[in-house]
């Protein structure tokens, strides 16, 4: 597999240009700026206080970290209020905030299915209306099921449908192109490890193999366009940001920012090649998750010394 790797120390030439001009870093959590949802640890599990130590110069710096993430609002919002982060995009870009804290401003965002705020419903919940859910959970009974971020208490989503499993998308999709709404399934990376109780069957919970993590999304919805949404709201241009993810599906964040760094260890997945291919803004951690992404930062910052 043919690639670029992202470069490591003080940058040079056209690489050191492009980096000075970047801001914003958009980015994935799990799998890329944290391992194992944690903030205190290195790639290896180990503790390590090299991720705050990054977070408090990109702070000093004048470079914004924004999370964005499959996570719903509650999860999102404490990670960043813990962080010193200023604002977020949830829900695989369906809920842009642009100012986080005790006054938030915030918006859904649905793409291209029709959404009226007035109806009082979110627009998950006119996804689980039109029953496709249920038919999808009957059909691949043991292959999927819908899941709680983290397994931690969080229950609550407000515009995608989280599920896993190992359900061909091209066949559910045939189910979502019958339920009245534009949707399809959004392929987040693979599961290494289930947490809890899961109704998937044959499934080695600490090592678990071909389980993928998907999103029942409205069409035209992606972290792409919620990129590009968060970025009109604030009046910011691609060149000014970097998103940094772990799947190739965040690949497609790359078309709405200056960069995008992919991580080393997203490489396995059988869609990753093709993704690197067809961008030519991609650039590969060094090393895996938080300490790839660590060291790319690091290279941020001596690009603006």
């Amino acid at each position: 597999m043919e690639y670029c790797s992202f470069p490591t120390g003080k940058p040079q030439g056209e690489m050191a240009e492009r980096l000075a001009k970047i801001s914003y870093v958009i980015t994935d959590l799990d799998g890329t700026m944290l391992t194992g949802a944690k903030a205190t640890v290195d790639s290896s599990g180990r503790p390590s206080t090299e991720l705050i130590e990054v977070l408090v110069e990109l702070e000093r710096a004048g470079i914004e970290v924004v999370p964005c993430s499959g996570r719903n609002r509650s999860m999102i919002f404490e990670d960043a209020r813990i962080l010193g982060l200023h604002s977020w995009i949830a829900e695989m870009g369906g809920l842009i905030c642009t100012k986080s804290g005790s006054q938030p401003e915030w918006t859904y965002y649905t793409g291209d299915m029709p959404y009226n705020p007035d109806s009082w419903k979110t627009p998950h919940d006119l996804i689980c209306e039109t029953g496709v859910i249920d038919e999808i959970l009957e059909h691949w009974r043991g292959h999927m099921e819908c899941y709680h971020d983290n397994y931690i208490g969080f229950e609550y989503r407000e515009v995608t449908v989280a599920m896993r499993g190992d359900a061909d998308p091209a066949d559910v999709q045939v189910f979502l192109d019958h339920s009245g709404l534009p949707l399809y399934m959004a392929d987040n990376g693979y599961v290494r490890r289930i947490n809890g109780s899961t109704t998937l069957e044959n499934v080695d919970m600490k090592h678990p193999q071909g389980i993928h993590t998907y999103h029942i999304m409205p069409k035209g919805l992606t972290k792409g366009t919620g990129i590009r949404r968060y970025a009109e709201l604030r009046n910011i241009s691609p060149d000014e940001m970097i998103a940094c993810g772990d799947s190739p599906a965040d690949c497609e964040m790359a078309d709405y920012v200056g960069s995008f760094l992919f991580m080393r260890n997203g490489l396995d997945h059988p869609l990753a090649e093709k993704e690197l291919a067809i961008h030519n803004n991609i650039w590969v951690s060094n090393l895996p998750s938080t300490d790839g992404w660590c060291d790319a930062m690091r290279t941020l910052l001596a690009a603006h010394e």
